[in-house]
């Protein structure tokens, strides 16, 4: 559940980067922020998750074949 809680801080701080570092349109470019900023943290959590995946097949394999 961890993973959630630092998906929607990035998302909160990708909000106010983006509310605060445009003149117009805040609100778009807050919501704006807040999408791209969350989902690029989700993909990165994703590809870590993976990773582990396949390290986890890995040593199955490897325990299957020379175990």
């Amino acid at each position: 559940m961890n993973w959630l809680w630092v998906i929607l801080v990035v998302a909160a701080i990708g909000g106010l980067l983006g509310y605060f570092g445009s003149d117009r349109n805040r609100g778009k470019n807050a919501i704006q922020g807040a999408l791209v900023s969350g989902m690029g943290c989700g993909y990165i959590i994703l590809q870590i998750f993976l990773a582990f995946v396949g390290l986890w097949i890995l040593f199955k394999l490897g325990s299957w074949l020379f175990g």
